[in-house]
Formats: C-alpha cells, sequence, structure tokens
C-alpha cells in the first residue's frame, strides 16, 4: 500500500469520525427537543438522528477494527438498517410537519419490516461492502428527492422550502455517488478522487438538514404565535361587543354611548329618548316574557325605521335612546311618529303597546357630557310626568331640545 493510500485512509477515517461526532451531537440535540416540544414530527427525527448514529457507529467499527466476517456482515446490515430508517423517519417528519394529524403511510411495524428485509437481504447478498454503498445511494438519494418534491409542493409556511431545499441538497448527493462508485462493480477505481472524503459532504448535508429542520420548526412556531395572537384579538373584540351590548335587545348599552357622542360631536346630532308606557303593567298581565318580548319589539322597531347610522341604544330597563347624526327634529319627529304607530298594532308574539318620546339636540361642537347630563334631565321629568298622570310641558331644553307632545 502506497503513501497516497495510507493518506486516504486516515482522512477517511478522520472524516468518518467527525461525521459521525456530528450526528453524535444533533440525536443528543434532537432527543432533548423532543422533550422539551412534545411535537410528533420532533419525535420522528430525533429517532431519524438516532437510527443515522447507529448506521454511523457501525461503519466506524469496521474502519478502525478487524472484526471476523460474521461481525463484518452484521456491522454492514446495521449500516443498512440505519442509514434506510433514518431517511425514511426524516421524510415521515417532514411529512407529518407539514400536515398535522395526518394518517401516516408507513407505519412503525411495516418500517421495521422494511428496514430490517432490505438490510438483512444487502448484508447477505452483497459480495463486497461497495455494492451496499451503492445501493444505499440510490435507495437513500432517491427516498430524499422525492421528499424533498413533496416539501416544496406543500409548504406549510415560505421558511418551510427551506427544509425541502435540505433534502433535495442531501439527496442529490447521494445521488451523485451512484454514477462515482459505478465502477465498483466490476473492481474499477471510482470515478471522483474526493471518494475518500464523502463523510466530511454527508456531514455538511446533515447539518444543512438539521438546520432546515429548525427553520422550519421557528416558521411553524411563529405561525402559530400569529394565530394565536389574531385569536386573542378576535376575543378580546369579541368581548369588547358582548360588554357594550345589550344580550336581550342586541342594542347597545351605556358603555358605547359615549364613545357615539364624541363621534358625532363635530357635526351634532339629534337624540331621541323613549321609554314603554305602562311597562309594569304589561309585565302584571302578561308576564315577564311578554314584557321582554315587548323590549326586542321596540328595539327591533328603532332598527326598521330609524337609519343604519344611527346609534341605538338601551339605555336600561324599558327606555331607549337614539342618536342621529344630521337628523334635523322635523325628521326626527316623523320616525317616532312611525314607530309608535308600528308599536300600536297587536302584534302575534307581543302586545301592543306605545313609548313616551323625547327629542333633544346636540348642536355641533356641543359638549357630550351635557347631552348625557340633559338626556337624564328628559328621564327624570319623564317619570316624574307620568308619577303625577301631568301632561308634559312643551318648551326648549337647555340642549335647544323639545319636549314632543304627546297625543
Amino acid at each position: 500500500m502506497g503513501v497516497e493510500d495510507a493518506v486516504r485512509i486516515i482522512l477517511g477515517r478522520w472524516a468518518l469520525g467527525v461525521q459521525t461526532g456530528l450526528v453524535c451531537l444533533l440525536a443528543v440535540f434532537f432527543v432533548a427537543l423532543s422533550r422539551a416540544v412534545r411535537l410528533a414530527e420532533i419525535r420522528q427525527w430525533a429517532w431519524a438522528w438516532g437510527a443515522d448514529l447507529v448506521a454511523l457507529t457501525a461503519l466506524f467499527v469496521t474502519a478502525f477494527t478487524a472484526p471476523p466476517p460474521w461481525v463484518s456482515r452484521l456491522a454492514l446490515a446495521l449500516y443498512a438498517a440505519g442509514k434506510t430508517a433514518y431517511v425514511l423517519l426524516l421524510v415521515a417528519g417532514a411529512q407529518y410537519h407539514l400536515r398535522p394529524g395526518t394518517q401516516q403511510r408507513l407505519h412503525p411495524r411495516q418500517l421495521v419490516l422494511l428496514v430490517a428485509v432490505w438490510s438483512l437481504s444487502l448484508a447477505a447478498l452483497a459480495p463486497e461492502f461497495a455494492h451496499i454503498q451503492l445501493a444505499q445511494a440510490f435507495m437513500v438519494g432517491m427516498v430524499l428527492v422525492a421528499g424533498s418534491v413533496w416539501v416544496l409542493r406543500h409548504p406549510k409556511a415560505p421558511r418551510s422550502r427551506w427544509l425541502g431545499w435540505a433534502l433535495l441538497a442531501e439527496g442529490a448527493l447521494f445521488l451523485h455517488y451512484v454514477p462515482v462508485l459505478l465502477p465498483l462493480l466490476w473492481g474499477g477505481r471510482p470515478l471522483a478522487g474526493y471518494i475518500h472524503l464523502t463523510s466530511f459532504f454527508d456531514a455538511a448535508a446533515e447539518l444543512l438538514v438539521a438546520l432546515g429542520i429548525l427553520v422550519a420548526l421557528e416558521s411553524n412556531a411563529t405561525e402559530h404565535l400569529r394565530h394565536l395572537n389574531e385569536e386573542l384579538v378576535a376575543s378580546q373584540d369579541r368581548l369588547r361587543q358582548l360588554a357594550d351590548l345589550d344580550p336581550l335587545t342586541n342594542l347597545a348599552n351605556r358603555r358605547g354611548l359615549r364613545a357615539e357622542l364624541q363621534g358625532v360631536r363635530a357635526g351634532g346630532a339629534t337624540l331621541v329618548f323613549m321609554d314603554v308606557r305602562d311597562f309594569k303593567g304589561i309585565n302584571d298581565r302578561h308576564g315577564h316574557i311578554a314584557g321582554d318580548t315587548c323590549l326586542k319589539r321596540v328595539a327591533s322597531t328603532l332598527a326598521q325605521v330609524f337609519r343604519a347610522e344611527d346609534g341605538l341604544f338601551r339605555w336600561g330597563g324599558d327606555e331607549f335612546l337614539v342618536v342621529a347624526p344630521g337628523l334635523d327634529l322635523a325628521g326626527a319627529e316623523q320616525r317616532v311618529a312611525e314607530v309608535r304607530r308600528l308599536l300600536t298594532c297587536q302584534a302575534d308574539d307581543a302586545p301592543a303597546c306605545d313609548v313616551s318620546t323625547g327629542i333633544a339636540e346636540l348642536p355641533p361642537g356641543g359638549e357630550p357630557e351635557a347631552a348625557l347630563r340633559e338626556v337624564d334631565a328628559l328621564i327624570v321629568a319623564d317619570k316624574q310626568k307620568h308619577k303625577l298622570g301631568a301632561e308634559r310641558p312643551s318648551g326648549v331644553s337647555r340642549l335647544s331640545g323639545i319636549w314632543q307632545k304627546q297625543a
């Protein structure tokens, strides 16, 4: 054996040692990661790197020792089994990562059977290690290329393609070994002089795959956090809406009134206050269910008569408030008359009712707090009027509003 051959053997063993050490670190890292992040794909990738470590360890033992023939055959079978399981688990983990919850096409028993048949057949039938190496290179390359094509066609996120390109790079590396090693079948020499350094190339490709996996996981985690943030914002919006809505009538409650008044402050608005006449009597005569139905009917009538841009509020109890921006007093009086006409008609699901109304104006640039105080004053006056049984006085309120005379 010449000096050149000796150097090649030493470099080959050193490269194999570097690759084995790197894969050992990757296996330990992914096992620890699988315990910290309990995802099915991470467990499969941890098993994949463990299988690759078994394959390289078996190859490492045969390279640095002179074992008996049967031990060499067993080591070659372990190498073939580990490398086969590595690529199958690698691709299966990528599939599960991109399509969580999908049923795996290759079940564990089928995987064990396939790996055992393939590895034992190679170890028993291949006359030399070169034949096993050639068969493994072709099989590993084809599986990785097929898996990379699937990943690139079904990316979960843009950065999921990193994993696809990494698998494609390692698959192309193994497939390029096939023509290089082909002369070994008839006792020739490899077509490339760097074949003793393949472990360096394999280590670089495996490190690239590991980085692709981490990028895909980071992209998935980012997407998951973004989805959770969107759900949180949507939940907050729903809670805010529920807090601002009256559950019986689905109209806005007092919480949303201040924001509504601030929104119409610049252009001014007309405020229309209504309460159901003799609502206690309706409850006493027909029951509280009929009373609730009456309130719902008032709410739906307001939505039917007033405009889409008008704010409708349940002030409390049997009291309602409408904030109508840009609506003059005459227009408000017409709509109030239509509301009363519809409510005094008998309905199938609710008794006829009537409403007392008060109309006030919030002038452009007016003070919303003053408007609320004026509305409170209208409500108090309305209550006092019903208690005394007197007619409402006409006149101008402090917001240039008027009491509408009741028929």
